[in-house]
């Protein structure tokens, strides 16, 4: 044998020697059943090319549970536009095409306005979320339809209802379609985002088929309101079981707050350079995002110390005097970031760090900023931290962490499989110079 010609992982000709020297070599194609055929084209179609070397390990899981929590929503939104078409008045004699229009603007706009005002304050938050405010947009949107399910059967509040399911669908869109941006990335593991993308329109636009042929053939036979308030409550169960497996089969190796500090608490309590693989930080990440994680504190009556990062500087006068913040800065001065621990006047109060960095701070020294500031609480808050005599003697403890346990760190992350190229702690716009960045300010 010469040669083999495969298209894709599949051979399809090889070439043989010949018995006689001069003779050109021997050709055979390999047949391929008519079932092989249609699979490997199918497969063409609805998966990236190259699948599935070309996509990471979690690809498949997560489409798979992705599929099924869309089509639950494409036979759900079957439901919820007749029964908006049911609020506008269609079949009702006294109903007019102006009134209609009328509302279907307003809750249009409304939409509109709440999908712009979301990602005004939240949209620099999606991407080092993805994982988090994917789910969330997911669920959110169970609000919407059930919102839009209801209007029908209160006249005098439908519009109010139909605005509001709106801007809940909205606000699942931004974040659904922010979100869609950063997964895609993740998953294409040859660089191939623009066929992942391409690829997973085709498998939106086949669910979609299925999903709108599955709500017609419900509408066709169900008529009793319970019945479909009953098959409305299935599916939103199905699709929010659905939507959990999904967003758990992701093992995103980028770099956030939340997967760094799961690595460094790790790495702390083992008291060593042991770092967690993608898929081990995967299984403990929380799946609620930041403002839900802020507020089930709040209402529990428990507060965590907290790591503001990526402080204007002048947020540091506030915890201390300017004269505090001055010699901060000389003291630092070849130091691309400024750690500053408060909230901590006794041994029972929670601590806080604010972290300012430098404008010539790139991802590696945000990653050492963020690390620095988080063991530097640890020592604050731990056992051994609220024995200490004085917070100087934490912040030795967290320098000297630093100087001779982070080098070995990066490394380690980088062996595990942990992308350093892909860091998002949410920085924010604000940094400051000071030291050595004076002179080219």
């Amino acid at each position: 044998m010469l040669a083999i010609e495969y298209e894709g992982d599949s051979p399809v000709r090889t070439w043989h020697s010949s018995a006689e020297a001069a003779s050109a070599p021997e050709i055979r194609s390999h047949r391929q059943n008519h079932q092989d055929r249609i699979l490997r084209n199918l497969v063409a179609a609805f998966l990236p090319h190259g699948y599935p070397t070309s996509v990471t390990s979690d690809y498949l899981a997560f489409q798979i549970w992705d599929s099924i929590q869309a089509l639950c929503s494409y036979v759900r939104g079957m439901l919820t536009s007749q029964a908006l078409l049911q609020g506008v008045g269609m079949g009702k004699e006294a109903a007019t095409p102006t009134a209609a229009v009328f509302q279907f603007l307003m809750r249009d706009l409304s939409g509109m306005l709440g999908g712009t005002i979301f990602a005004f304050f939240q949209g620099s938050d999606l991407d080092s979320h993805a994982k988090q405010w994917r789910l969330f947009a997911d669920c959110f949107n169970n609000v919407g339809y059930a919102l839009e399910l209801a209007s029908p059967h209160f006249p005098q509040a439908f519009l109010v209802l139909a605005c509001l399911g709106s801007i809940a669908r909205a606000i699942t869109g931004v974040a659904g379609g922010a979100t869609r941006a950063a997964l895609t990335q993740h998953f294409a593991a040859a660089g191939n985002a623009a066929d992942v993308s391409a690829k997973e329109g085709s498998q939106e636009t086949a669910t979609t088929l299925v999903g709108m042929l599955l709500g017609m053939t419900f509408l066709h036979f169900a008529e009793a309101t319970q019945t479909i308030w009953a098959a409305f409550l299935l599916l939103t169960a199905l699709h929010i079981y659905a939507n959990v497996r999904a967003v758990r089969s992701l093992c995103l190796s980028s770099l956030n707050a939340p997967r760094l500090q799961i690595l460094l608490t790790h790495a702390l309590e083992a008291q060593g350079v042991s770092v967690l693989s993608p898929a081990e930080v995967a299984a403990r990440e929380g799946l609620a995002p930041p403002p839900l994680q802020t507020l089930y504190q709040r209402v529990m009556g428990g507060q965590g110390s907290s790591l503001n990062f990526g402080l204007p500087l002048h947020t540091l006068g506030k915890h201390g005097s300017l004269r505090d913040v001055a010699a901060l800065c000389n003291r630092h001065a070849d130091q691309r970031y400024l750690l500053q621990a408060h909230g901590r006047k006794n041994h029972a109060a929670v601590p806080g760090l604010s972290v300012v960095l430098r404008r010539d701070a790139d991802r590696r020294d945000e990653l050492q900023a963020f690390a620095h500031g988080w063991v530097l609480l640890h020592f604050l808050q731990s056992e051994q931290g609220r024995s200490l005599v004085a917070d100087d003697d934490a912040a030795s403890l967290a320098s000297a962490w630093v100087h001779k346990q982070w080098p070995q760190f990066l490394t380690a992350l980088a062996g595990s499989g942990w992308n350093l190229e892909r860091v998002a702690l949410g920085r924010g716009s604000y940094s400051a110079a000071w030291g050595s960045a004076l002179k080219e300010a």
